[in-house]
């Protein structure tokens, strides 16, 4: 596994394990019976190697997704760390634009902020029933 990916794998189970703690599961109304590991395509640029493939090499990243079912049965999957990137976006706006309705001088969360603004938060969960949910089972 490359540097990048342990990386952003070591980031992401840090947050998500935050907010299992803080309670933000609750907040954001996400079951943890639908949670899941999914791996998307990442390319990185680079240079072609001498005598390897035509295409550049593409990595995949890990992400916990929720599963979700409408009524009639259509299935839809959501990165649980970009729902929470989302709602604080929406809710720490201040300021809106009269005509899209978008937020002014807006910048969208990062990895640093999000861990800072989970520590800040009180602790909720104790428990470790989350750690089953951390585990990768499909590597």
């Amino acid at each position: 596994m490359k540097k990048y990916i342990k990386k952003h794998l070591k980031d992401e189970k840090r947050i998500l394990k935050l907010m299992y703690r803080k309670g933000v599961f609750e907040l954001l109304n996400i079951d943890l019976k639908h949670l899941g590991w999914e791996y998307f395509l990442y390319g990185k640029r680079q240079r072609r190697r001498k005598g390897k493939n035509k295409y550049a090499f593409k990595e995949c990243l890990p992400e916990l997704h929720e599963w979700t079912q409408d009524y009639w049965g259509e299935g839809d999957s959501h990165s649980v760390v970009d729902s929470l990137k989302q709602h604080i976006f929406w809710e720490t706006a201040k300021e809106f634009d009269e005509e899209s309705g978008f937020p002014i001088n807006q910048k969208y969360p990062t990895t640093k902020f999000l861990i800072e603004y989970l520590n800040k938060l009180p602790m909720k969960n104790s428990d470790s029933k989350f750690n089953r949910v951390l585990n990768r089972s499909a590597e």
